[in-house]
């Protein structure tokens, strides 16, 4: 079980970072940390509390004047419960009236998820899904609020999803 989990997260690993050396940096890189609640979908009957980081690089794909690309992601959860998810994929951050304070950040991508004494998502192999509205307070930090999703996408017979809320501080390195 574990080495299929390690085999998973090094691929999730890649996939964010096969790409980098031909994009282009206008954005600086971010490294989030985020704390909230883990299963707001109440899958339990009381509420878990759950970490995360997340890296998101500042060189992009698909960048034009008007679309601030697809930027590789890599990032690690862990909850109260002993669950982690290891993932990578690409957010696509979207300055939202042109004045970069506020950011509108979809992203998506794949990983590897380790029960514990958590919930049952049905495998080892999940998508993760996420969007983060968020504020920047300095030039160089934003807060924000992040809801995410993990799911095998009904790729196994059992497939109850989990979803998260976080509060969430990035920082350009």
């Amino acid at each position: 079980m574990m080495s299929r989990f390690i085999r998973a997260a090094s691929f999730a690993a890649a996939i964010a970072c096969v790409s980098a050396p031909a994009m282009a940096a206008d954005d600086p890189s971010l490294f989030t940390v985020g704390a909230g609640l883990w299963d707001v979908n109440f899958n339990y009957d009381h509420q878990v509390l759950e970490g995360r980081f997340e890296f998101q690089s500042g060189l992009g794909l698909f960048e034009t004047d008007s679309f601030g690309g697809l930027k590789p992601m890599v990032g690690l959860m862990a909850n109260t419960l002993g669950s982690k998810f290891v993932y990578g994929g690409f957010a696509s951050p979207f300055d939202l009236g042109g004045n970069r304070r506020w950011y509108f950040t979809p992203s998506a991508g794949v990983g590897a998820y380790s029960r514990g004494a958590g919930l049952d998502l049905g495998g080892t192999f999940e998508f993760h899904l996420g969007v983060n509205l968020s504020y920047a307070v300095t030039e160089r930090s934003r807060v924000g609020l992040y809801l995410t999703h993990i799911s095998n996408a009904g790729i196994n017979g059992h497939n109850p999803g989990e979803n998260s809320l976080l509060l969430t501080w990035a920082f350009a390195l």
